[in-house]
């Protein structure tokens, strides 16, 4: 089990990730659980909703220090939104990684990117 101090930050273009969902319909299927496409599809902006929720997801792996689908899934990392603030919920090899670690989360969103800060402590 890994203990001490970690942080990840990662950034999301929103028109990128527009045409990413646009031109590859199955990345929502592949990455996201189906609790985040629900969420995100009823959202009043899904590319906001989806590029914010892939940041966290992204915030976490580097916090964790491993690449995308090197250990961890995706599907392993849900984030919940409840009332404006996000939490994971874990599984897997993500559940074990983080270990009894506390993980803060902390989202921002300008129109243009959205971003993700998540500290592992």
């Amino acid at each position: 089990m890994t203990t001490g101090f970690a942080m990840g930050l990662d950034t999301v273009e929103l028109a990128r990730f527009e045409r990413l969902l646009a031109r590859t319909p199955e990345f929502a299927d592949r990455y996201f659980t189906a609790v985040e496409r629900e969420r995100c599809e009823s959202a009043r902006s899904s590319t906001r909703d989806y590029a914010t929720t892939f940041a966290v997801k992204e915030a976490l792996l580097k916090a964790l220090g491993v690449g995308v689908l090197d250990v961890i899934a995706l599907e392993q990392i849900e984030v919940a939104c409840d009332r404006g603030t996000a939490t994971l919920k874990l599984s897997g090899a993500a559940a074990n990684a983080v270990g009894s670690r506390r993980a803060w989360v902390s989202t921002a969103c300008d129109g243009r990117q959205a971003w993700a800060l998540v500290v592992l402590s």
